[in-house]
């Protein structure tokens, strides 16, 4: 069976993530589309299309050689939603990264636009790595 739009959107978004084109993101995603970084606990704001492109753009140059791999994906085609699992690595200049994801995605009814993005982060990973990563910054000039 061929793969459904919102699948063929799916996989694009990973492949754009891959080449960190941040253009292509922002495009996979309806001009409302909201993200939300989760779990709640970490206390993230939900995120617009604009904020998200800017914390993109301010994340490219730091994480190189960024790539995802697809570890599971779930496909609900009449909710139209996607769930993905994701093991993500790069490098930084604190050393490599490594970080797991939970994207769930949900489409308009085309398929072909990302309507909201909830992503479940490693927060374990995340308190350990992103204050050594902020120090490493501070110290090649590269400011939050």
């Amino acid at each position: 069976m061929a793969p459904t739009e919102q699948r063929r959107t799916a996989e694009s978004l990973v492949e754009a993530f891959n080449n960190m084109d941040i253009d292509k993101i922002i495009s996979l995603r309806s001009p409302d589309c909201t993200n939300q970084i989760l779990p709640r606990s970490i206390k993230l704001p939900l995120q617009g299309n604009a904020p998200y492109e800017k914390r993109l753009r301010f994340l490219h140059p730091i994480f190189e050689n960024f790539c995802l791999t697809v570890e599971d994906i779930l496909e609900d085609v009449e909710a139209r939603r996607i769930c993905m699992w994701l093991y993500a690595k790069a490098d930084t200049a604190a050393g490599q990264y490594l970080n797991e994801y939970v994207w769930i995605l949900q489409f308009d009814e085309s398929g072909k636009q990302i309507i909201n993005q909830k992503e479940y982060v490693d927060t374990v990973m995340q308190k350990e790595f992103y204050p050594k990563l902020q120090a490493a910054c501070w110290a090649q000039g590269k400011k939050d």
